[in-house]
């Protein structure tokens, strides 16, 4: 019993190592700094390129991080400004997810589209494409030497290669979950929409097992995180106090991230929240952020329990296989019996 609530509570016996946080803060967060005090706002896609770089070259190594990376970049031009644009193209960036699948390249290819979804806000002005591009390449290629400089290319376990059956259902339910995420964004969410698709790829991260723990876990989290950052924002004026604790919250978080899923969600949010409350007010973000969580959530388990139902009906090998994941930490260490073999490209 106490074994099984320590599973669920804490998905890794240690936090990240503060060597590892640190190497995380250099790739992501240095390039961003530099990026937005030279050019504003539209400096922040620096971060919108490090963060995917960095997770992905963890995963698969440098030339499947600058592979993903650049397509979803050039993938995140396309949606720029153009509604239309994004909602052609998130399907298909669905289905070559799931295609990866199949290589064992789930993982790095979901890290890829972690922040394409920001490209479908207002957030970043679609002025001039060829120096968001180059600022964008440049925060990835920053990312990747940090990485390989510290020792941690490829340095994650091997994903479980998935079978053909299971890896295409999942990315038809992904394609369809993009594209439904995207559209209800645009249309209900305002500014933040992106918020709403932004949740829902990050939900579906493999180990596909975890769905529903990770989608519980994730919603106590960003509600929680939500209460805290509200309530700094009313206990406290000061801008630089706000970013500050912000800054925190992100390293703590970081520290968190293999240990407890819920409170590294609690401690992003409060984190994201801060920052942007330089250019938004915290309240109405955070009634965003709640009420994006909630509604991919809601469309993550349907989207799960209707891809379980066609799996167990059509392929119950490819189910079983999956479940076997339930149990295993969100790092993506397999289990030692597991039975699916580890065949990762690149």
């Amino acid at each position: 019993m106490f074994a099984r609530l320590k599973a669920a509570l804490f998905e890794s016996p240690d936090p990240m190592p503060w060597r590892d946080v640190a190497m995380m803060i250099i790739a992501m967060v240095v390039p961003a700094i530099v990026a937005v005090s030279i050019l504003g706002r539209t400096g922040s896609i620096a971060f919108i390129a490090a963060m995917p770089a960095c997770l992905a070259a963890q995963d698969a190594g440098i030339r499947i991080s600058f592979l993903v990376t650049v397509v979803m970049g050039m993938a995140g031009l396309l949606a720029l400004g153009s509604p239309e644009m994004a909602l052609l193209v998130a399907p298909f960036l669905g289905l070559m997810v799931g295609i990866c699948g199949t290589f064992g390249l789930a993982k790095p290819s979901i890290r890829g589209l972690f922040t394409w979804p920001i490209f479908t806000s207002t957030i970043i002005g679609a002025e001039n494409l060829p120096l968001i591009f180059g600022v964008f390449l440049l925060g990835m290629a920053w990312a990747q030497a940090v990485t390989w400089a510290f020792g941690k290319a490829a340095a994650n376990p091997d994903e479980d290669a998935e079978s053909s059956p299971y890896a295409m259902v999942f990315g038809i339910a992904l394609a369809l979950g993009l594209t439904l995420s995207v559209w209800v964004g645009q249309r209900y969410f305002g500014e933040h929409g992106f918020w709403f698709p932004l949740t829902f790829v990050i939900l579906v991260l493999p180990p596909h097992g975890q769905l529903f723990s990770r989608t519980v876990k994730r919603t106590v989290g960003t509600v929680l995180g939500t209460a805290i950052a509200i309530g700094i924002a009313w206990a406290v004026d000061l801008t630089w106090v706000t970013v500050g604790l912000g800054g925190v919250a992100l390293v703590l978080g970081f520290r968190m991230l293999p240990f407890n899923y819920t409170v590294f969600t609690a401690l992003l949010t409060i984190a994201v929240l801060e920052v942007l409350a330089l250019v938004s007010e915290v309240d109405q973000l955070a009634l965003e952020r709640v009420g994006t969580m909630g509604a991919a959530a809601g469309m993550t388990i349907a989207l799960g329990l209707a891809g379980y139902a066609i799996l167990r009906l059509f392929a119950p090998g490819a189910i079983d296989a999956l479940m076997e994941g339930e149990d295993a930490p969100l790092q993506g260490q397999r289990r030692k019996d597991s039975r699916a073999s580890a065949s990762r490209a690149g």
